[in-house]
């Protein structure tokens, strides 16, 4: 039989080593990071215009983190989910800490190039533009995927056979021209009052445009097609 001493001893340093234990916060396992980080990006990626496949990158593993019970992930401001990325998980139940994860998309898809070289000031009517199949990652942001987002509009510069259209080379087409006679519409509820002047400048869909109506009266309003420019309250 061991002395009372040694037994005291040993029940002391077990009682240590249990309050410890217990005392200790769970670490948070970082590949539950990146299966959370896996679950968020099948979310987000389920409606891409193409096929998408992506690899999720390593995590500090120097990095001790508290256990978390929830993430909140997010693409951080300036980043797109396609190509060389990363998103930022952040715990909001359990800890408070953030981290990012870097990831890598690929979004196989079509897209749409100049079927023969355009010049600026060119309409795109249907034929200037043909399909091509890439990787989204390798392009422009603002690269047409649906060639209806193009078709009306006029091009600011010219785009080479070939060449990616980008949606910002591209204006809306104007629907009323300098010192065209156009239909003033005012609208005020069920009250529609209309008379006719004469368009100040050019202008696309959607933009203000002024018109003189009469010999000296200068009122303004938005420009619709069919040589409309309607005035609200």
């Amino acid at each position: 039989m061991r002395p009372i001493s040694q037994l005291f001893v040993i029940a002391t340093a077990c009682m240590a080593a249990f309050s410890a234990a217990t005392a200790a916060p769970a670490g948070q396992e970082l590949k539950g990071i990146q299966r959370a980080v896996g679950d968020w990006l099948d979310a987000q990626l389920a409606n891409s215009q193409g096929l998408s496949s992506y690899q999720i990158g390593q995590i500090d593993t120097r990095l001790k983190l508290d256990a978390c019970n929830a993430f909140d992930i997010q693409l951080p401001n300036g980043y797109r989910l396609v190509g060389n990325t990363m998103v930022r998980v952040r715990c909001v139940d359990g800890a408070a800490w953030g981290v990012n994860v870097p990831v890598k998309v690929s979004i196989q898809s079509t897209y749409y190039v100049a079927s023969r070289p355009l010049q600026a000031g060119k309409e795109i009517g249907p034929g200037d533009l043909v399909a091509q199949q890439g990787d989204l990652a390798l392009l422009p942001g603002s690269v047409i995927l649906d060639p209806t987002q193009a078709m009306g509009r006029t091009l600011n510069s010219a785009v080479a056979s070939g060449g990616v259209v980008r949606a910002e080379m591209l204006r809306a087409a104007m629907v009323i021209q300098q010192n065209q006679r156009v239909k003033v519409l005012y609208r005020d509820g069920g009250l529609e009052v209309s008379n006719d002047g004469t368009a100040l400048q050019a202008a696309a869909e959607g933009q203000v445009v002024r018109v003189r109506v009469g010999t000296s009266q200068i009122v303004q309003g938005i420009a619709r097609s069919n040589g409309v420019v309607e005035i609200t309250p």
